[in-house]
């Protein structure tokens, strides 16, 4: 049964009168208005589905009204046109105003009850249409958010996603912190919130939002900035701010739904990449330990897994590696020498040169290493980039990485860091070489052991750091 509120404006009180029976009779909530004026104050206090109107009146007449209604209020609010001075020149006119029906008086009450059926009709199948096509890029943003696992760049993706969805030119997020204030992660343009990057729960739109967890506009009248909260079932997580440049369309209804689906999602992507953080920073934990307890065994190499995993993780970041593939060469820098359990002591500790039988045995860490890794879950890719850390460039990859860029550039990388670490640090048959003598090592093998890239990131790197 029909609900649907409707305005019907007139200035003869019997056709508003009769008007009202006809469409109450079959349970639509009707609001009257005797001029445009009047009118124009209900649609703008008022959520209305269908306005009514006549041409002629006082003060404001249909046309001056549909045509503020359009510019003001909502370009998508349907608007039936009826007039007793009905010529071609006022359809068309009205129709290029934005009216979608027209009704000539006097009508009956079967005219008027059909004519508002089909305006509605029409309109909510075009609204569902839009509100389709506008929610169809919410599957591609939404697949885009939960394959991000890294917070700070899932942040940076959300504000990004939202801000170019909406056509907004500020955009920032805000994350709740159990202090009782926002901490903005991310943004584009300026923080809504003028310069401040902490934001107190209850103050500001952005505050305000997360304090009663629904969408709160900077302007009720404007409505071209808005903070949406990001909620999930574990409460507030954190707001999403977005602001639209001066003279450019105002947030409708269908944008607030949409930033409100949005806004579920990135709570759930959210969720899921804290996770992800935790459970990683405790692996992490786990395979640090377990390099450190390798390491003991030799006081020579203390702290080397961990100084090689750093120039690793920044030697890919500078490659533009991809975040996930960062990760996993991470944690096979720390690893790489686990197979040095399997090697005996009076090799592993020998304090002098190897004969050829010993470097023999020495060289299986890698193969044995990688044994003790790929049995462990998760780790298989972890376990490749292990067993070939030594491989030589200018061999090629192995056939068991081949088709995996990021595996082959994970060993390289390790590789050239390794051997830097190698070279810069005390061992007990040879002195510590100074840092600039061993990246001119690194430069003078490259291309033939060494990924000549690998070598021109790893001294940049170096140099702006102060190593050499």
């Amino acid at each position: 049964m029909p609900n649907e509120n409707i305005l019907i404006i007139d200035d003869e009180p019997v056709i508003l009168n009769l008007s009202s029976e006809i469409l109450g009779a079959v349970n639509y909530r009707i609001t009257t208005a005797h001029d445009g004026e009047e009118g124009l104050k209900k649609l703008i206090a008022g959520d209305f589905d269908l306005v009514i109107t006549d041409i002629r009146m006082p003060r404001m007449d249909g046309m001056t009204l549909i045509k503020k209604i359009r510019e003001d209020i909502s370009t998508d609010i349907p608007v039936i046109v009826t007039t007793g001075h009905g010529t071609i020149e006022i359809t068309i006119e009205s129709l290029k105003h934005g009216a979608q029906g027209f009704i000539m008086k006097p009508f009956t009450p079967k005219e008027l009850r059909d004519t508002v059926e089909d305006t509605l009709r029409k309109s909510n199948i075009i609204k569902e249409n839009i509100k389709l096509k506008a929610f169809l890029p919410l599957f591609e943003i939404n697949r885009r958010l939960f394959s991000e696992v890294h917070i700070d760049r899932l942040f940076e993706n959300i504000v990004e996603e939202a801000a170019k969805a909406m056509s907004a030119e500020n955009a920032s997020l805000a994350l709740a912190e159990n202090d009782g204030f926002l901490n903005v992660k991310a943004f584009i343009g300026k923080v809504i919130e003028g310069d401040r990057e902490r934001i107190k729960i209850g103050e500001g739109i952005a505050g305000l939002a997360a304090k009663e967890k629904k969408p709160v506009f900077l302007d009720e009248r404007t409505k071209t900035a808005v903070s949406v909260p990001i909620l999930s079932k574990g409460g507030l997580i954190g707001v999403l701010n977005l602001a639209k440049p001066a003279g450019v369309k105002p947030f409708i209804n269908s944008d607030i739904e949409m930033l409100s689906i949005l806004c579920g999602q990135a709570g759930i992507a959210i969720e899921n990449a804290m996770l992800y953080e935790r459970v990683k920073s405790s692996y992490t934990g786990i395979i640090a330990t377990l390099a450190s307890a390798i390491e003991a065994r030799d006081p020579y190499t203390a702290g080397h897994a961990i100084r090689m995993a750093e120039y690793s993780k920044s030697i890919a970041e500078e490659m533009g590696v991809s975040g996930q593939a960062i990760e996993t060469i991470y944690r096979a820098a720390l690893m790489h020498d686990i197979g040095k359990i399997g090697i005996p002591d009076n090799i592993l500790l020998k304090n002098g040169p190897l004969s050829e039988d010993e470097c023999r045995i020495m060289k299986r860490h890698p193969d044995i290493g990688s044994k003790i890794l790929e049995s462990m879950d998760g780790l298989a890719n972890v376990a490749r980039i292990v067993r070939y850390h030594h491989n030589r460039f200018d061999e090629g990859p192995k056939e068991e990485l081949s088709g995996n860029s990021e595996e082959i550039i994970g060993t390289r990388i390790i590789a050239a860091a390794d051997a830097f670490e190698a070279m810069t640090s005390i061992r007990p048959y040879r002195k510590a070489i100074p840092a600039a003598e061993a990246a001119e090592e690194l430069k003078r093998m490259a291309g033939s052991q060494f990924d000549p890239d690998v070598v021109n990131v790893f001294i940049k790197i170096l140099i702006r750091h102060g190593i050499i």
